[in-house]
């Protein structure tokens, strides 16, 4: 099949998704090419059936976090007549967007000027575009017209298909294809070979974009909380406007000397498997994809029980889970964790355990799987097969 996949070009967990499905698809034998505004960033796992169409060159942009959702309409129309060149040009079977603004807006676009030779459109609602939508009548009115020109929607949990469900008015829940980790990313090593060495110190990792969701105020204070009774260091890893916030409150309580800042990553993986757990404190997550990395690592996870995590993150079993807002429970479970080798140990065991349940070679078959049912239901009814 010839399969169109449009994403984002940062480090956030829609593009790591939607370039690991274009590069898995590549390798089961289907054509695809990857429309972006700008290359994906730090190399993306190429492959020879896949073509890249960025509208612009990014040698000389700067990678950032910033999520970059309101496009001007040159770009708009320019991402559209990219994919509407290809159409004509290759012809393609399938256009998959990950994250719906703004590339519900563009298959919209493309579905109008196409029409009946437009190719079949499924959209995977990741996160943050749904609760844009929920306090922002003009986007989710003019977010559920677009989707209304879909012919499949899916989202990374039951929960969030839910919430999108409720916030765009939608009659049918989204199918739940949940967020993958390729196998390289697992790390079953480093469950042994964690042990700091020289450094007594254990390793807190929290991975995020910093923005105002991830809620740095509380990472901060459960930091401060865990770091007061157990001799530990928080590792940051990637970038965002809160980052600053968040050393700020940690440096005014004198705990700066216990960070570590990495910058933004691409690949994750190497950088968690050196470290003892994983803090999530965000207000909402709609999966969070960076506990199914950790997990895969043998990384245990201290999250809230919020949006997707408790479909990922086992309470008790692979990590532990605190209602939003106890952080005094957040604080104990994480004291419990790393104070005690043994059991860590067996979490991490039981975290990679769960994590193979989310592999890519399990996932990426439920998309293929979609795609066939849409296109063999078109030659059906066509009189083609």
């Amino acid at each position: 099949m010839k399969i169109g996949i449009m994403c984002h070009s940062g480090v956030g967990g829609s593009v790591r998704i939607a370039t690991k499905l274009s590069v898995a698809l590549a390798h089961m034998g289907h054509t695809t090419h990857l429309f972006t505004r700008t290359s994906p960033p730090f190399g993306w796992g190429q492959h020879d059936n896949v073509t890249l169409h960025p509208l612009k060159s990014s040698a000389n942009l700067n990678t950032t976090s910033t999520l970059n959702i309101d496009w001007p309409e040159e770009e708009l129309q320019d991402m559209a007549d990219s994919v509407v060149w290809v159409v004509l040009k290759y012809g393609l079977d399938i256009l998959h967007f990950h994250y719906c603004f703004p590339f519900a807006l563009v298959a919209q676009e493309i579905k109008c000027r196409l029409g009946d030779h437009a190719p079949y459109v499924i959209g995977t609602i990741h996160g943050t575009e749904v609760s844009l939508c929920s306090f922002d009548s003009v986007k989710r009115q003019q977010l559920s017209e677009a989707l209304t020109y879909t012919d499949a929607l899916t989202s990374v949990s039951v929960n969030h298909a839910h919430l999108a469900a409720q916030v765009l008015g939608m009659s049918t829940l989204p199918q739940v294809i949940y967020d993958f980790v390729s196998q390289s990313e697992f790390r079953v090593q480093s469950i042994e070979q964690r042990n700091p060495g020289n450094n007594s110190k254990l390793r807190i990792a929290h991975v995020s974009n910093f923005r105002p969701v991830k809620n740095v105020q509380s990472l901060a204070s459960v930091f401060i909380g865990i770091r007061k009774q157990i001799d530990s260091e928080l590792w940051l890893i990637g970038d965002g406007e809160e980052l600053a916030v968040l050393k700020s409150m940690l440096r005014q309580k004198g705990f700066e000397n216990d960070v570590r800042c990495w910058g933004l990553k691409c690949q994750v993986t190497a950088i968690l498997a050196q470290t003892d757990m994983l803090l999530v404190t965000s207000h909402y997550e709609s999966f969070c994809l960076v506990a199914l990395e950790a997990m895969a690592c043998g990384v245990p996870v201290v999250a809230p029980r919020v949006g997707g995590i408790p479909e990922v993150v086992v309470h008790g079993r692979t990590g532990f889970l605190f209602e939003q807002g106890d952080l005094s429970a957040a604080v104990e479970h994480s004291v419990a964790l790393l104070s005690d080798a043994n059991h860590r140990q067996s979490i991490s065991k039981a975290a990679l355990d769960r994590a193979r349940r989310f592999r890519q070679d399990k996932i990426v078959p439920e998309y293929e799987a979609l795609y066939k049912r849409l296109f063999y239901s078109w030659e059906s009814s066509s009189g083609y097969g």
